[in-house]
């Protein structure tokens, strides 16, 4: 009986061990997600980081897909869509850069190791770019059948990284909290895009507070969550009930169908907040809400008020 206690007690401290290197290196803080293929923020974004005493950006550094590379290995894992940096993170000040990678599923399908040579190209950017990290977050939109490979990908991610002292993140969307997470330090849970965009009966799909609380009704997490809601806005194409594209300003006159123009309404929002926060408590240490994503365009018709709101713990 001693034994087993002696065993539970180098159990508890384990684990105890492992909260508290997460916490070692994600603290809590406001953040923001940066998603274009240009790093070149506006003074406008700057000063938006500043006000808020945003710390963190969760910056995407590049994408993985599928291409022939034509050396007689047929299709591979490659890395697409870089971003490009026509400016410096230190301009930014005091703030943690967070490397994000989306992986697409056609990518996973191939089966191809890619986890040694996704950690070696975030090394060389940040190396080229003068960015300290702390960790790389994975962003992928896996499902059931592709679980097993993404979970098999961030276990190999996450055992390089361990190697390094350095973490692992990775997106969780509302359909995948229904199921068990990946291999990770912590998840930041989207919540935006939560209805089908491409169903026309869909009033906006961006976010839907009813949704979310539905979501909330059948869902627990085992690991810390960070909670990222949409501050974008878009215009659907359909015609004949059928999903043409999303439409860039400027590009929705003289066009034959219908137009479904959608916002991040600051009211579902809280209301999502509200709905998640009784559910999803904190696991180890505070949760932090982040933006997504650093657009002056979107973020402008935002009041102080309402972005101070977002981040409210």
């Amino acid at each position: 009986m001693a034994a087993v206690s002696v065993m539970l007690t180098l159990m508890c401290c384990a684990d105890n061990r492992r909260g508290g290197e997460t916490e070692s290196f994600h603290q809590p803080a406001n953040a923001v997600y940066h998603w274009k293929t240009v790093f070149n923020p506006t003074t406008y974004e700057k000063e938006f980081m500043k006000k808020h005493d945003i710390r963190r950006l969760y910056l995407k550094f590049f994408d993985v897909g599928v291409d022939n590379l034509y050396d007689g290995k047929g299709v591979q894992p490659v890395p697409i869509a870089t971003t490009i940096f026509r400016d410096s993170i230190k301009h930014l000040g005091d703030v943690e850069v967070v490397p994000v990678v989306f992986i697409t599923v056609e990518a996973l399908r191939l089966e191809q190791p890619m986890a040694e040579r996704i950690v070696d190209r975030v090394e060389a950017m940040c190396w080229a770019h003068h960015i300290a990290f702390r960790e790389i977050q994975l962003d992928c939109d896996w499902t059931r059948e592709t679980k097993p490979l993404f979970f098999e990908l961030c276990t190999e991610v996450r055992t390089l990284l361990r190697e390094r002292h350095k973490g692992l993140s990775a997106t969780i969307r509302l359909h995948q909290l229904r199921d068990t997470l990946p291999d990770i330090d912590y998840g930041v849970l989207m919540l935006y895009n939560t209805e089908n965009l491409r169903n026309p009966d869909v009033r906006n799909s961006i976010l839907s507070s009813n949704v979310v609380k539905e979501y909330m009704r059948h869902v627990e997490a085992d690991k810390h969550l960070d909670f990222a809601y949409p501050t974008y806005e878009w215009t659907l194409w359909f015609k004949d009930r059928k999903f043409m594209g999303i439409l860039r300003p400027g590009d929705d006159t003289n066009v034959d169908g219908t137009l479904r123009h959608e916002t991040s309404d600051y009211h579902e929002i809280i209301e999502a907040k509200r709905a998640l926060r009784p559910v999803l408590k904190d696991i180890g240490y505070p949760s932090s809400n982040i933006i997504y994503h650093l657009d002056s365009a979107n973020l402008s018709k935002f009041t102080d008020h309402e972005i101070s709101e977002i981040y409210r713990p």
